[in-house]
C-alpha cells in the first residue's frame, strides 16, 4: 500500500534540485535514469520544475550566463552530481565538486531536474572567448560532455554623428583618486577602482577620436587641490562659448559637518577634519559656469566611493546635491548630470567590475552597446547622450540588482528643454 508524501523543493548550492513535489514509499523503486544535458540562456524555476528556456550552444560574452540542465527521473538512495567547466585552453575554469541527491530509504524522486549555472558578463569567463566544454558527472562516472561556443561580438565601428555638436571643440578634465596623502584619517579610506576609473574614462575619449592636449587626466598625487583649481580655472580657459567641456570625477566625497549644505570633493591632499582643503561642488560649478562653454556635462561616480564620507559614520551621497540643482531650477543652461547611485564598501570591491559600477557601464555604453539602445536613437556607430542615458537608466539597476541583490539607479538631469541636448555626443571623429 501507498501513500503520497510531500518533498520541499530542495536547493544545494551552487546547483538546484527541483522535484515534482511528490514521493512513494515503495518496496523496490522503478529504474533511475537521466535524459541528455540541455545548455541554456535562461530556466523557469517558478514551479517544481526547471524548464531550460532558450536552449542553444552558442553564447555570447554578453550574455548573462550559460545554464546547463539535467533531467532525472525515479531518484532513489543516494547519488552524487558533480559540473566541470573546461576554458577553450583545456583547463579547469571550475567545478561543484561533489554534491549529494539524497531520498530517504524506501522512497524515490519522480521527476527533477539538477542544474548549474556559469555566470559570463562582467565575469572573468568573459575573457576567454572560444571553446569550451562542460563535464557532467554522476556518482563519479562522466556521464555527458556538452561543447559550446562563447563569442565576444565586435564593436560597432564610429562614425561622426550628423549634429551641429559634433563639429566643436571639447575639453575634458578627468580626475579619479585612489590613494589619499590623508588616508585613515578621519574616515578617509583608500579606493580601489577611482583611478582606473579615471585611466579607463580618458581612453575611451582617445578612442571617440579626442587630441591628447584637450585631456587634463588628473590621478592621486596629481590630484591635489592646487592641480584641480589651476585645470578647471585655468586650463579650461582655452574652451569657447560654442564648446563642449567634460568633467569626470571618481572618488571620495564629503560635507562640511558644521554646514551639510556644503559638499566637497576629496583632492589627494584634503584633510577631511579641514574641509576647506576640498574643492566644493558648488564652486565647482561656478569655475565651469565662467568658461561659457555652451556644453557642459558632468559624470560622477561615487559607487565604488560608497556613500559620502561624514563624522560619526552618518553617510550622504553625491544625489541629494545634484537633486537639490534640478529642484531649485540651478542647473546651468546645456548642462548635463550623470551621477551614479550611492551604495555600500561590498559593492565597490565585488570582483564582478574592474571598475565603480557607473564607471562600468558609462564605458560599456560608450564603446557601443548605447548605440541604438532601445530605439532612442539610430545605431549609426555614435552614441548620443539620449542613448547614453536610457542605457546607464536600466542597464545599471539590472547589473547592481544581478551582482549586488539590490538595484542602484543613477541621477540624469538637465535644465534645458531643448531636446537636441540628447543628440550631443562624445564623439570627436
Amino acid at each position: 500500500m501507498s501513500r503520497v508524501i510531500a518533498v520541499p523543493i530542495l536547493l544545494i548550492v551552487p546547483f538546484l534540485l527541483f522535484s515534482c513535489g511528490t514521493t512513494k514509499e515503495i518496496q523496490k523503486p522503478p529504474q533511475f535514469h537521466f535524459g541528455d544535458v540541455v545548455l541554456s540562456k535562461a530556466i523557469d524555476d517558478r514551479g517544481t520544475k526547471g524548464i531550460p528556456l532558450q536552449p542553444t550552444t552558442s553564447f555570447s560574452t554578453h550574455d548573462p550566463e550559460v545554464i546547463a540542465s539535467l533531467q532525472l527521473k525515479n531518484v532513489s538512495g543516494s547519488h552524487s552530481v558533480r559540473w566541470e567547466w573546461y576554458d577553450p585552453n583545456g583547463d579547469l575554469y571550475c567545478s561543484t565538486g561533489n554534491h549529494p541527491l539524497y531520498v530517504s530509504q524506501g522512497n524515490y524522486l519522480r521527476d527533477s531536474t539538477a542544474w548549474h549555472r556559469l555566470l559570463i558578463e562582467g565575469e572573468r569567463a568573459a575573457r576567454y572567448p572560444g571553446n569550451w566544454t562542460l563535464h557532467l558527472y554522476l556518482d563519479d562516472t562522466l556521464i555527458s560532455s556538452k561543447a559550446f561556443a562563447l563569442t565576444s561580438p565586435a564593436p560597432s565601428p564610429l562614425v561622426p554623428l550628423a549634429s551641429p555638436f559634433s563639429k566643436r571643440r571639447a575639453y575634458a578634465v578627468v580626475v579619479g583618486i585612489s590613494r589619499y596623502l590623508h588616508a585613515g584619517k578621519s574616515g578617509l579610506t583608500t579606493l580601489p577602482f577611482a583611478d582606473d576609473d579615471a585611466e579607463a574614462f580618458r581612453d575611451m575619449l582617445f578612442n571617440l577620436g579626442w587630441d591628447d592636449d584637450h585631456i587634463k587626466c588628473l590621478t592621486n598625487e596629481r590630484a591635489t587641490q592646487r592641480d584641480v583649481i589651476v585645470s578647471l580655472g585655468s586650463w579650461l580657459t582655452k574652451a569657447g562659448p560654442d564648446d563642449l567641456i567634460v568633467l569626470f570625477w571618481s572618488g571620495h566625497g564629503f560635507p562640511d559637518p558644521e554646514d551639510p549644505e556644503k559638499v566637497y570633493f576629496a583632492c589627494y591632499d584634503t584633510d577631511l577634519s579641514v574641509p576647506v582643503t576640498g574643492y566644493r561642488m558648488d564652486q565647482v560649478r561656478e569655475v565651469l559656469k565662467e568658461r561659457n562653454a555652451k556644453n557642459v556635462v558632468i559624470f560622477a561616480d561615487t559607487c565604488h566611493a560608497g556613500k559620502l564620507i561624514t563624522r560619526g559614520m552618518k553617510n550622504i551621497s553625491v544625489q541629494p546635491y545634484v537633486e537639490k540643482l534640478r529642484h531649485e531650477h540651478q542647473v546651468p543652461k546645456g548642462w548635463v548630470f550623470m551621477v551614479g547611485a550611492d551604495t555600500d564598501r561590498e559593492a565597490i570591491e565585488h570582483s564582478s567590475w574592474s571598475n565603480g559600477a557607473f564607471t562600468h557601464c558609462l564605458i560599456e555604453a560608450l564603446s557601443g552597446s548605447a548605440d541604438g539602445f532601445e530605439s532612442v536613437g539610430p545605431k549609426d556607430g555614435v552614441v548620443s547622450m539620449g542613448e547614453l542615458r536610457a542605457y546607464l537608466e536600466a542597464v545599471m539597476p539590472w547589473q547592481t540588482q544581478r551582482v549586488l541583490g539590490v538595484a542602484k539607479h543613477p541621477t540624469i538631469t538637465t535644465s534645458t528643454g531643448d531636446p537636441e541636448i540628447w543628440n550631443l555626443s562624445l564623439t570627436m571623429r
